[in-house]
Parts: C-alpha cells; sequence; structure tokens
C-alpha cells in the first residue's frame, strides 16, 4: 500500500515538475575542445536528474551486494563458531573420561575457530603430558602464549605444574621462578614453590619462603605450622647429619624464639643432642617443658637422657609426678629408667612393674629383663626377654599375669608381674 502511495505522489510531482522544467527559457552549452553541444535547458536539467537516479540506484545495488556478503560470512562464521564449541565440548568431555588422545585433537581442531583458543591449548597440553609427550605439550604452551600474550601467568602456572607432575623438577623450579619475578606474592606460586622444596628436601629454600607463605596466608595456620616445624626438622637433621654438633647448635640458635618453643622442634633438637651424647644440654632443654605441661612423649624422651647425675634427674621426675596426679602413663618407664640408671634395681623393677600394667611395651619388657638380671633372676629375664620379643612381633595381643618368685632382698614387692601371654592361633 505504501509503495503505491509513493508512486502516486512521484508521477503528480513528476508531471508538475516536467511541465515547470519544460517551459524553463535558456540553453546549455558544454563546450570540450573544438567540440560543443547545445541543448535546452530543460533537456539538461533531465540528464542531469536521470545521471543523479542511475548513481543512486547504482549505490543501493552494490550495499544490497556487501549487505548479503556480510550475511553469508556472519552464518558461515556462526557456524565455524558452533562447530568450535562442540569441539572444544568435546574434548573436555574426553579429559574427562581420560581418552587423552581423542582430548588432544579435539581441542587442536577446535582452536583453529575457536574464541577461547587459551583454553583449548592449555587442556590440549594437560592431555599430551598424560601421553607423555613433553615435546607436544610444550608447543601448545607456546601456542597458548602467542594466542594470550596477557595470560602469561596463568600459563606459566600450567607449566610449571606439568613439569612437576611429570618430576621435572629443575624446569619447574626454572619456571616458577620466573613467574616469581613479577609476582612474589602469587599466593599459588608460593604454594607450589613450597611443595617444591618439600620434594626436593631443599630445607633452606623452603624456610626462606616460610614468611611470604605466612603473609599471603597460602596455608590454614595449622597446615602452616606443620610445614614450618617438618622444614626446621629438615634443617636440624641436615646439620646433624654433617657430623659437627657446633653447626647443629649454630642453626638451632639462629631459629626465632618462637620456633624454639615448639614442641616437635624441641624435640627433634633433643634426639639429636642425644644422638651426639650431649645428655647435660639435652636435659637442661627438656626439664623447663616437662614443668610447664604434661606430655607423654616429652617425659618419654626424658627417660633416654643419661647424664651423670641420674639420681638428681629421678628426684626430679618423682616430685614431678607427685604433683601431677594425672600423669600420663608413660611416667613409669622413664622413672624405672632413671632408676635403672641410678642402679637402683629394686626401685626400677618396682616401677617397670607399673609400666607393664599400664602399658606394657617391647621397650618396658626389655627394661625388665635387664633389670632381672641386675637381680640375678636370669630364669625370668629371659622370659622377659622372650615376651618383648613376642610383643614387638604382635603388640596387640592381650597380656596374661604371671608371678615372680619371692625371697630376694631386692624385691621391693611380690605382686604380679604382667606379661603377654604366647600368640594364639
Amino acid at each position: 500500500m505504501k509503495w503505491k502511495i509513493s508512486l502516486i505522489i512521484a508521477l503528480t510531482v513528476g508531471a508538475l515538475a516536467g511541465s515547470w522544467i519544460k517551459n524553463l527559457p535558456g540553453f546549455v552549452i558544454i563546450a570540450y575542445d573544438k567540440t560543443s553541444y547545445e541543448m535546452r535547458l530543460w533537456i539538461a536539467v533531465c540528464l542531469l536528474l536521470a545521471l543523479i537516479s542511475a548513481l543512486f540506484l547504482i549505490g543501493l545495488f552494490f550495499r544490497s551486494l556487501v549487505a548479503g556478503a556480510n550475511k553469508v560470512s556472519s552464518w558461515r562464521g556462526g557456524r565455524r563458531w558452533r562447530r568450535s564449541r562442540k569441539r572444544t565440548i568435546e574434548g573436555m568431555l574426553a579429559f574427562t573420561e581420560g581418552r587423552w588422545k581423542a582430548s588432544e585433537d579435539a581441542m587442536v581442531n577446535a582452536a583453529k575457530t575457536s574464541d577461547t583458543k587459551l583454553i583449548n591449548y592449555l587442556i590440549a597440553a594437560q592431555a599430551a603430558q598424560q601421553q607423555n609427550a613433553e615435546v607436544r605439550r610444550d608447543a601448545y604452551l607456546r601456542l597458548a602464549h602467542q594466542a594470550e600474550p596477557a595470560a602469561k601467568v596463568a600459563i606459566g602456572l600450567t607449566q610449571a605444574q606439568l613439569q612437576l607432575k611429570h618430576g621435572q623438577y629443575e624446569q619447574a623450579l626454572a619456571s616458577l621462578n620466573k613467574i616469581k619475578i613479577d609476582n612474589p606474592s602469587h599466593p599459588y606460586v608460593l604454594k607450589l614453590l613450597c611443595r617444591l622444596f618439600n620434594t626436593l628436601q631443599d630445607w633452606e629454600q623452603l624456610y626462606e619462603i616460610l614468611p611470604a607463605l605466612k603473609k599471603n596466608q597460602v596455608f590454614e595456620a595449622q597446615e602452616l605450622q606443620s610445614i614450618e616445624e617438618n622444614c626446621v626438622t629438615g634443617l636440624l637433621k641436615k646439620q646433624a647429619n654433617q657430623g659437627k654438633i657446633e653447626s647443629l647448635r649454630d642453626t638451632w640458635q639462629k631459629l626465632p624464639s618462637a620456633q624454639r618453643k615448639l614442641k616437635a622442634l624441641v624435640v627433634c633438637y633433643t634426639k639429636l643432642l642425644i644422638e651426639f651424647d650431649q645428655m647435660d644440654e639435652a636435659e637442661t632443654l627438656l626439664r623447663p617443658m616437662i614443668k610447664k605441661q604434661v606430655d607423654a612423649e616429652i617425659l618419654a624422651l626424658y627417660g633416654n637422657i643419661k647424664t651423670d647425675n641420674p639420681t638428681k634427674q629421678l628426684s626430679f621426675v618423682e616430685s614431678w609426678q607427685q604433683t601431677n596426679p594425672n600423669a600420663p602413663r608413660e611416667v613409669f618407664l622413664t622413672l624405672g629408667k632413671l632408676a635403672y640408671n641410678s642402679q637402683l634395681w629394686g626401685k626400677a623393677r618396682q616401677f617397670l612393674e607399673q609400666a607393664l600394667r599400664l602399658k606394657p611395651s617391647a621397650e618396658t619388657y626389655l627394661m625388665m629383663a635387664k633389670t632381672l638380671q641386675h637381680l640375678d633372676d636370669e630364669e625370668h629375664a629371659i622370659n622377659c626377654f622372650q615376651q618383648g620379643l613376642e610383643f614387638a612381633s604382635a603388640p596387640g595381643k592381650k597380656a596374661m599375669m604371671i608371678s615372680l618368685p619371692q625371697g630376694s632382698d631386692d624385691l621391693v614387692s611380690a605382686e604380679l608381674l604382667p606379661k603377654f601371654q604366647k600368640l594364639e592361633n
């Protein structure tokens, strides 16, 4: 309907304008070189209007051609995008299902027309890693960097993770250090470095990044403390393995005061001092801890310290036990060891009896056997040795009660001594 109205208007305007133009007076002369053309003015006006109309129509024609080409291109592009998206999804599903080769091929093919080339190449790199194809893996990572240069941190972290999983520790360290230069506080970089140093047992490097791990809250407080204790323990043992007590002491003294108060580190250092036969130093280190807290491990360790004055140690632990009625059962084994070191055989037997009643162990049987030997009771000493061996091989077996013979002046009591019965079928 609209085009009919437009046509009527155009015809009306054309008729009126044509009549007006035809009556225009004058001529138009077009001269070129020695040639000239003369025509009426209204004819020139009509030719000019015809030329303008022709140019307008040509413009419309070319515009429609360009629009059509764009539509075709858009349709083809949308089709390629949908195909690429489908391949990407197929690749991700294949990766999830563990079909590494299929995932790699799908991701690489999809990347050619995908708008997520970075994701495609990163997943392709991981799929190649699963096939032990290191060359292809690194090639995909380079393509990912070319596709998204701004994502160098994400690409570098992916590379480092893959290298760690593949046991390429030196390459992983180089990759992580490269990222760390521009991102010294990146939490995941620090976490991967922590994991790497722990794997390599590079305790010095791990100790250096402990402040950064704490500052950036890379781990929960409890996990961080465990990492810290493991690291410092490794440092101390490394110094001890060098066989120099001075280096061990120097490392301990350089630790912050807060670390020297941690139970796990105190226990570790004390054990190393005992290995170096630094008994007085070990005893001085543990005594304050026993006063401050009731701890079975510390009490048991204190019993392994053999100073030149074991009687003083025995008196200290006996006094401590009297003021701590809820002392752990390990205290009796410690008392038995200290009494044994003090050559108080009867007293040692009394404490060891109590230890066997409350918490029997192979070590307790060994101490009892050695004590009975000093009491000239070889028969029962041998029996204790045997029972201790049986307990060491099967500590979960239930104990039975056997009695010791009476008649020795050194025997403190004639109570029953618990021993483990022989293994039952």
